[in-house]
């Protein structure tokens, strides 16, 4: 039962609440934050004009039938301010993150030095992917010569990018380039992880923006490292994502007929993607 009584009367706050609350509110959202905002960015496509091979003597290379796509983030500068009301907004909006400057950078970071390293990062994965790419092509295509290719003969034109990440998807691309099985059957495939000689595919971050970023781009397949798979806790759809430890098993899935991986449900985990333990096993 329900008591109610007419007589109940609220008094009105005191004007300095009155004030008061919304100055704080105010303070809240345009002050700046000790943290770093981490968004989608675009993706980029190899072919033609990123990645290529220069054919010269003993140097074969075939057409590529599709494409693949490198996957960026956007990630606030260590000398950026962040406010209050854009953590507010990356909330609302549900297509970033926010985290604390002190898990991204360095107390001492600096825009310039970030940005030199990113670069550095960035040239060592080129090479590294090189040396992958061969090495795969050896244990998955033998009898391919590939002995006169060189760092000289690949040319990679991306400006404006830093980091590891780009790994997988170089090693990728230089192995539909240089062999004559068409891997990406004229698909639209994304792929973000670092790469080691061995094939070893690493972690990266932002991978949920990463996604995020893959199914802007269009693509309908993308290759993630296993090692993330942690991060992804939610149900994703609009895209296959197949997460691996080597670089060889994305190969050996790219090399399937298409009938025979359009098995829906099919070792899938709970977050829909391959290769990822089920979320909370």
């Amino acid at each position: 039962m329900i008591h109610r009584n007419r007589d109940l009367r609220f008094s009105r706050a005191p004007l300095f609440i009155r004030f008061t609350i919304p100055f704080l509110v105010l303070v809240a959202l345009f002050a700046p934050m000790n943290f770093v905002l981490i968004t989608p960015g675009p993706a980029t496509s190899l072919f033609p004009k990123v990645l290529s091979v220069e054919e010269s003597a003993g140097v074969n290379v075939y057409p590529v039938k599709g494409q693949l796509n490198l996957l960026t983030i956007y990630i606030t500068n260590p000398e950026s301010y962040v406010f209050g009301a854009e953590i507010l907004g990356c909330w609302a909006w549900g297509d970033c993150v926010a985290m604390p400057r002190s898990v991204m950078y360095q107390e001492d970071a600096t825009d310039d030095a970030e940005v030199e390293t990113g670069k550095k990062e960035m040239e060592e994965s080129q090479n590294v992917a090189l040396a992958a790419a061969k090495a795969a092509i050896a244990r998955n295509f033998p009898g391919t010569n590939i002995s006169a290719v060189t760092d000289a003969s690949v040319k990679v034109s991306l400006k404006n990018t830093g980091g590891p990440s780009g790994g997988l998807i170089f090693s990728l691309g230089l192995v539909d380039l240089l062999t004559r099985e068409d891997l990406i059957q004229g698909r639209n495939i994304a792929g973000t992880g670092t790469i080691d000689i061995d094939g070893t595919v690493g972690p990266i971050g932002g991978v949920t923006e990463k996604i995020i970023g893959a199914k802007r781009a269009g693509a309908t397949l993308l290759f993630i490292s296993n090692q993330n798979c942690d991060e992804i806790t939610y149900k994703v759809e609009g895209i296959e994502v197949i997460a691996v430890e080597k670089i060889d098993q994305a190969i050996d899935y790219l090399r399937k007929p298409f009938s025979a991986e359009k098995t829906k449900g099919k070792d899938l985990n709970s977050a829909g993607i391959r290769g990822c333990a089920s979320v909370g096993a």
